[in-house]
């Protein structure tokens, strides 16, 4: 049984932690063993994240105090959450962490929901953000599509230019 000074605690960290991100995402994590859970850890310290486990009343309490709305219904199982996002490059790269590692390890991590900009979205949205590449990969197929419309046309006055010299 924890102390309520422990409590106090807890929500104090789960308010600074939910506070100082754009993003959160909701893990059922049954069955998840230490080394998994240092592994996932890790990859999220990567991608500018963190990972801890809150229960769900403390949980609840630290959102209502931050002015979050969370669905405690969705709220199954034992609850981890993932925390990053300062900008939109590291929330993409913390969703990406998180779908990559739940892709892994279908049978122990569960992605629930989340909060992004103060919003809840659903288990599907949180993978649709995975699912959007960085910031170079959009920029590279920007420039590629940008140039093809000018390579065309080079080829088609190339096309032309031998024609005519044939002639």
């Amino acid at each position: 049984m924890i102390t309520r000074k422990q409590k106090e605690e807890s929500v104090k960290m789960i308010k600074d932690k939910l506070g100082s991100s754009d993003f959160a995402v909701f893990l059922n994590f049954h069955g998840l063993s230490v080394a998994k859970a240092s592994l996932l850890r890790r990859a999220l310290r990567k991608a500018e994240g963190s990972y801890f486990v809150a229960k769900k009343t403390l949980l609840g309490v630290a959102a209502k105090e931050t002015g979050l709305e969370i669905d405690k219904a969705k709220l199954e199982g034992e609850i981890g959450v993932a925390t990053g996002g300062k900008n939109e490059d590291s929330v993409l790269a913390v969703a990406r962490e998180i779908a990559n590692f739940a892709k892994k390890n279908k049978d122990i991590l569960k992605i629930i929901g989340g909060i992004w900009n103060k919003a809840w979205v659903d288990a599907a949205e949180v993978k649709k953000l995975a699912a959007i590449p960085s910031r170079e990969v959009l920029l590279t197929q920007l420039a590629f599509m940008l140039s093809q419309p000018v390579a065309s046309l080079a080829r088609v006055l190339n096309k032309v230019g031998e024609q005519k010299g044939q002639n």
